[in-house]
């Protein structure tokens, strides 16, 4: 709106979604809106009274964001270990390593 009237353009209405103009708001509020009944009128079927509601799983401690993506809780972790690069055993990888390949 402000670039609208840097340029001394005095019509703005076409610049702007028909949500925003007044006759969307009246049109909105037209049917009247009836208030919800006290909770001891409510009816429910009792297919719905009869679900159990469990809280969630697990709960989601504060920290900061995460480099990798979020797996989900019922993903399976690694089993993987780690496979050294110069004497291809598992355990350590090869900044650890004390064995010496062998001898071909």
């Amino acid at each position: 709106m402000a670039v609208l009237k840097k340029k001394n353009i005095k019509d703005v209405h076409p610049y702007f979604c028909d949500y925003y103009k007044h006759d969307a708001l009246t049109n909105t509020y037209a049917v009247p809106m009836e208030p919800m009944p006290a909770k001891s009128d409510w009816t429910a079927p009792e297919c719905v009274l009869e679900e159990v509601v469990l809280p969630p799983r697990y709960k989601k401690m504060p920290s900061r964001p995460r480099k990798k993506r979020k797996k989900n809780p019922d993903e399976k972790l690694s089993t993987k270990t780690n496979c050294c690069g110069r004497c291809g055993q598992e355990g350590h990888n090869i900044r650890t390593c004390t064995f010496f390949p062998k001898d071909s």
